[in-house]
């Protein structure tokens, strides 16, 4: 566990790196943004615990999250389902629900061409039909 939280700074590093030498690619803006959204949803009892234990946890926000879905969505619009959900919800951990909805409605509505995609359109219908 402990090398998992160490590789953690290693894999944003590398995509840091990437996004440098190609700024408009989708995919790696994509990683970047749910990369920060994962490390930001931990919940500040399971920081604590692994910082305890592992020493240093990476940190980020929702903010740095949706800097980069946003950028991923610009650079190549609905390329990829699970970047219009995560826009959804990232919205809604800012409490910014009207944008939230949009992106959630975009995401229940998006054909789906894969499991990946099915999976993203249910979940996205899940949390729309919470309201």
């Amino acid at each position: 566990m402990k090398e998992k939280i160490k590789t953690l700074n290693v894999v944003k590093e590398h995509m840091l790196a990437a996004s440098e030498l190609n700024p408009n690619d989708a995919t790696t803006l994509y990683m970047l943004g749910n990369w920060c959204y994962s490390v930001a949803d931990l919940a500040w009892y399971q920081k604590k615990i692994a910082s305890a234990i592992f020493g240093k946890v990476p940190d980020s926000s929702f903010e740095e999250a949706l800097q980069y879905l946003e950028a991923a969505e610009k650079a190549d619009p609905l390329f990829y389902s699970h970047n219009l959900l995560l826009l959804g919800k990232t919205y809604l951990k800012l409490d910014r629900k009207d944008e939230a909805v949009k992106f959630l409605k975009m995401t229940a509505e998006f054909p789906a061409k894969n499991d990946d995609d099915q999976k993203a359109k249910q979940e996205a219908s899940k949390i729309l039909n919470s309201f």
